[in-house]
């Protein structure tokens, strides 16, 4: 033990609080891990949930005389301990963490996993069909025996989102042959003629058809995105147990597609994507979410609780460590079944990539950025660097996004008619 004490060390840490009908506990663990809920449950013999964090409660400990409190054993011995506030940085000092939490409200237990720990998703899509195979064989409840198509039940392509697609690699195709395809689908014209007629695009005038939303308001492309998108989104509901401090999927998808879209017309033209596949890239980005929630709804609760409690973490990490496969990688396994272009699927797939080195990351790289200005994370060097775009520039453009989160919310609410 002396030796331990004797090693001087500083911890970065994490609180997060959770509740049931008895109360509330509080978990204390090292940033760098993911809290281990299971872990929680088991030693408190309790069935807790996380709060979700809040400026008020975010990384704050409650009163230790009256709040049970789980600390993970690798914090006991570090002489410091910091824990980032959203206001100020709280620093317990000079080996003070086990006189504070001597008391009988307080236990050191193993309740993290560092993250070194968690396996990672392979580096190629090529790979994706088996990691899958083996991931879903863990779960016997469903009993995978079958191939993957059979086993996932698949659901076919929507006969517009095929029509759309078949427009997407026809060079001679135009307004008038989109105009058809959307007008077949009664709802889905109803819902780009809505759309068009909202406030953020503030279109003078009715919009009183398709013809009219694509020639006077959103463009050739926003619309065949747009249909694309939509009709695609009818094959998988909104799951309605997800992560409580996640925005509604629609509303996250729509918030993405338009910065995409937004952060794509800064880039050089040398190096831009094209556009209407930025765009669709952004509304898909999270398509895998849905398709885990369909296909195993009972470990998709328990993902959700996972990433309430680790909202510091990318849900791609959580997801490894619960499924050993993440959201890119089904969703895009998905999205390639339905033929979708490959610079959208390898955007959506490579998106939580670590490094990016070459003009072909391009898509991925703008959608990874996408991620770290919603989650606030430091977009490094080599990013702007490879993207040839300042800090400025985008965070005035996430501020523009921001400043129209009210029409996009009402935009969203359109989709999920």
């Amino acid at each position: 033990m002396g030796e331990h004490t004797n090693t001087k060390s500083i911890a970065r840490a994490r609180v997060v609080q959770l509740k049931d009908s008895l109360g509330k506990v509080q978990a204390i663990f090292p940033e760098e891990s993911m809290l281990d809920v299971s872990v929680i449950t088991r030693i408190a013999k309790r069935r807790l949930d996380p709060l979700i964090p809040t400026k008020k409660n975010i990384n704050t400990i409650f009163n230790i005389n009256k709040t049970i409190t789980y600390i993970d054993s690798s914090l006991r011995y570090k002489e410091h301990l910091i824990l980032d506030q959203t206001d100020n940085i709280e620093v317990i000092r000079d080996n003070a963490l086990q006189d504070i939490f001597s008391g009988p409200h307080s236990q050191f237990a193993n309740i993290a996993i560092p993250l070194n720990k968690i396996p990672m998703d392979i580096d190629t899509h090529l790979n994706d069909e088996g990691q899958m195979l083996k991931a879903l064989g863990r779960f016997q409840s469903i009993h995978v025996r079958q191939r993957l198509e059979q086993t996932l039940e698949l659901p076919p392509l929507p006969i517009s989102s095929q029509r759309i697609l078949h427009l997407y690699a026809d060079k001679n195709g135009g307004t008038d042959e989109l105009c058809k395809i959307i007008n077949l689908d009664p709802s889905l014209s109803a819902q780009v003629v809505s759309w068009a007629s909202s406030a953020y695009y503030g279109a003078p005038g009715e919009i009183k058809s398709v013809e009219d939303a694509i020639i006077r308001v959103l463009g050739f492309d926003m619309v065949m995105n747009l249909a694309l998108g939509l009709s695609m989104g009818k094959v998988l509901e909104s799951p309605k147990n997800g992560p409580k401090h996640y925005d509604d999927y629609w509303f996250t998808a729509v918030y993405f597609a338009s910065l995409m879209d937004a952060i794509t017309e800064k880039l050089p033209i040398g190096i831009r994507p094209r556009t209407g596949h930025a765009y669709l890239a952004g509304l898909l980005h999270n398509f895998g979410y849905l398709a885990i929630s369909a296909i195993l709804p009972s470990h998709f609760t328990i993902l959700s609780r996972y990433l309430e409690a680790n909202s510091h973490l990318q849900a791609n990490i959580v997801e490894m460590q619960l499924l050993r496969l993440s959201s890119e990688q089904i969703g895009t396994w998905l999205l390639r079944h339905w033929s979708l272009p490959e610079s959208i699927c390898n955007g959506i797939r490579y998106s939580k990539k670590t490094h990016y080195n070459s003009d072909d990351d391009i898509m991925s790289l703008t959608l990874n950025t996408c991620h770290k200005l919603v989650s606030g994370k430091e977009i490094p060097k080599e990013s702007l660097d490879i993207l040839q775009i300042t800090n400025e520039q985008l965070h005035a453009i996430f501020t523009d996004i921001n400043d129209t989160s009210d029409s996009l919310k009402r935009m969203a609410a359109i989709m999920n008619r």
